[in-house]
């Protein structure tokens, strides 16, 4: 539904940014649908993926400047005085405003986000192949990033062909990981390995996939990490029994 609203003012901690593109999530359909046990704003503008331009400033915002490049990500603001805050897990925050969903979102021309909270967007980079960076890209990043994986180790990418996965196996790459991509089709084979990946397994064909991962990993034991994209309750019963045979395997040597 297209509806013309008025363009609202920044409060004093918050800017006001004239998005140029927005991508479109998973989320947002929940958001539509509702989904989840969390109280919505109605009438609600959806969307979280927004790359733009700062048009306007709140009175107490110093570190931006009218006409930077800027993202509105799903944490629209926190609180950030809370432990979750302070320890950089804003989306645990109690009083975290979710762009989209409970506060208006990035389907709009003009939107308001906290000043805290938005991506700083170099001038050089590309707003449009920015904006879904902004969810699905940060979305794997913080996987990986939490993973603890280091240089050299070896990470799977279940889904990796696809919008979420191709992100990882650039991220991992960038890492320094040895990725082990898992998808289906000679189409997904070869964006990954043109992406970073050493290793393809296909699900559709492999006979027996935690096998096939072991078997792919330079010393057999298995990856030391997976990243899982798929939405679907077998690879996520198949991440656990190759990760676990990754850490038996340890156990094991540290015993002999």
């Amino acid at each position: 539904m297209y509806k013309k609203i008025p363009v609202q003012k920044p409060g004093p901690d918050e800017v006001l940014i004239n998005i140029k593109f927005s991508g479109v999530c998973h989320t947002d359909l929940h958001a539509v649908n509702g989904d989840w046990p969390l109280a919505t704003k109605m009438p609600l503008v959806g969307g979280h993926e927004g790359a733009g331009v700062v048009v306007a400033l709140g009175s107490q915002v110093e570190d931006i400047k009218i006409g930077d490049y800027a993202g509105v990500k799903w944490i629209n603001g926190s609180c950030l005085q809370c432990s979750f805050c302070q320890q950089a897990d804003e989306p645990l925050c109690a009083k975290a405003q979710l762009s989209g969903y409970t506060v208006d979102g990035t389907f709009q021309q003009y939107c308001i986000a906290k000043a805290a909270h938005i991506a700083r967007i170099p001038k050089e980079c590309d707003l449009e192949a920015i904006a879904p960076v902004l969810c699905a890209g940060i979305t794997v990043y913080k996987g990986l990033k939490e993973s603890g994986l280091r240089a050299g180790q070896t990470v799977a990418i279940v889904g990796a062909g696809g919008g979420l996965g191709s992100l990882a196996c650039q991220y991992a790459k960038a890492m320094g990981l040895d990725i082990i991509a898992i998808d289906g089709g000679d189409d997904k084979r070869k964006m990954t390995q043109e992406l970073g990946a050493r290793v393809f397994v296909d699900f559709s064909t492999s006979k027996n996939l935690v096998n096939d991962v072991k078997a792919a990993t330079t010393d057999g034991l298995g990856p030391h990490g997976v990243i899982l994209v798929a939405v679907n309750e077998k690879p996520f019963q198949q991440a656990a029994e190759v990760t676990l045979s990754f850490s038996n395997s340890i156990n094991l040597t540290d015993k002999e």
